[in-house]
């Protein structure tokens, strides 16, 4: 099975792109919920994070497909591994940790409340992409059919004007569960696009990334310049979450822009390898950094008193949530705790390859 190490290159940057609007965040709640010059451009540049990581697994899960590897009843069980259980034990540790009231306990909420809190993956912040990709997963299921270009380049077509409308206005559907459930950001209707963009580079990614490969100067320059069309608009107009219209124009370029710096990496070896090898941990440490970010908000409030310190509180953030990962994988049966890219002797970074692909 061929490795895409660009592809977990930019998993790793999608990473801490996310962990960075999360530190951030954390210094606007600490600052009476405001944002600096600072803090606000580490947050709004990052939003390009969560986005990149629903292409990869939508490129992930249709190259599996394409290349006739896809077994329904092994990708359930693959799936339930490492997805939903994770999901539902980080939901327990985030809701215990917040001494949340569960349903069996005396005074505990409404069981509808706590699987509504469950469906929509409010038990913390981030965990509702979890509900987002088990979404798509089940979707993926029905378009066993799709394998010709063509109708994946008509469905990423169809999805993009289906996530478009459901950004500016979410549909109503004449139901108020359905509406909480399906308006919500959890909803996959606000991020379908993504997925199905992910399949239409897997089909295409030996010609894509050959394009990126000859043309790496353009391509680095359409990436800057949109890094300074989203500045112009938090700027011009207000701060914008990783759901907005323009992500819808931005993510396709910007992962072509992360491409070509994997690429124009390849001089620097230890940066791109350190990078993939974050790219490994990501689903580890996506789990897990709010936690960090919970536990030293709590101990160690001083970090985020001064934005002086927020280049220090976001290493230290990465840092411990890495650690935590490598703790957790010496537990038994840990791959049902955190979700690491493959085993290690057929993930290994292989210099040579690496080296030929630059």
């Amino acid at each position: 099975m061929k490795f895409f190490y660009e592809l977990n290159f930019i998993r790793g940057f999608a990473c801490l792109m996310v962990v960075m609007v999360h530190v951030t965040a954390s210094f606007y709640y600490f600052d009476e919920k405001q944002f600096n010059w600072l803090t606000m451009f580490l947050n709004q540049v990052s939003r390009f994070g969560t986005p990149l990581f629903a292409v990869i697994a939508g490129f992930l899960l249709f190259n599996q497909s394409f290349k006739g590897r896809f077994k329904v009843k092994r990708f359930v069980v693959s799936r339930t591994k490492k997805i939903l259980i994770p999901f539902a034990i980080w939901s327990f540790v985030y809701l215990y940790y917040k001494s949340y009231v569960f349903p069996w306990q005396e005074n505990g909420v409404k069981y509808a409340d706590f699987f509504q809190l469950f469906l929509l993956g409010d038990a913390q912040y981030h965990l509702y992409f979890l509900i987002v990709v088990l979404q798509f997963y089940v979707l993926f299921l029905i378009l066993q059919f799709v394998k010709t270009n063509q109708m994946l380049i008509f469905l990423t077509i169809v999805s993009f004007f289906v996530n478009y409308f459901f950004i500016r206005k979410p549909f109503d559907f004449g139901n108020e569960m359905l509406n909480t459930i399906l308006q919500d950001r959890s909803s996959l209707f606000f991020w379908i696009f993504y997925f199905f963009l992910g399949g239409l580079f897997a089909m295409n990614w030996e010609k894509i990334s050959q394009w990126v490969r000859e043309n790496i100067i353009l391509t680095m320059f359409i990436g800057f310049t949109i890094i300074l069309f989203a500045i112009y608009e938090y700027h011009a107009f207000t701060q914008y979450s990783s759901t907005r219209v323009a992500n819808l124009l931005y993510i396709p370029l910007f992962f072509l822009f992360l491409t070509a710096m994997y690429y124009l990496l390849g001089k620097f070896a230890k940066l791109r390898e350190g990078l993939i090898k974050i790219g490994n941990l990501s689903m580890g440490i996506y789990l897990v950094h709010p936690l960090i970010l919970l536990l030293l908000e709590e101990h160690f409030p001083f970090l985020f008193d001064r934005t002086r310190w927020i280049i220090l509180a976001y290493f230290i953030t990465v840092l411990l949530s890495i650690l935590l990962v490598k703790l957790i994988q010496l537990l038994p049966f840990s791959s049902f705790i955190v979700t690491v890219a493959g085993d290690n002797k057929r993930k290994r970074i292989d210099k040579k390859e690496l080296g030929q692909a630059s």
